[in-house]
């Protein structure tokens, strides 16, 4: 990949915060996603990327409750920057 080009990935995160912001516990998005729990807890605590079903059931959740557009970061979950402190 060129220097110059940035990718986006879903900020998993995000979407699972603004789930619980809306009020749905851990259980009723776990519920939702059809996901166990410890798995729903990596997206959100361990930038771990779900699998592509997982992700497109929990993202259609999001729709529903939240906003229509997803919430993205820039980088690659492998090759993240950290900038300077």
């Amino acid at each position: 990949m060129a220097e110059s080009e940035v990718s986006q990935r879903v900020d998993w995160w995000r979407v699972i915060t603004d789930l619980s912001c809306k009020g749905m516990t851990m259980e009723a998005i776990r519920s939702s996603a059809s996901v166990p729990l410890s798995t729903l807890a990596g997206y959100k605590n361990l930038n771990v990327e779900p699998k592509h079903a997982d992700g497109e059931r929990l993202l259609s959740l999001w729709r529903k409750k939240c906003a229509p557009a997803v919430p993205v970061i820039t980088g690659s979950v492998r090759n993240r920057e950290r900038s300077a402190g």
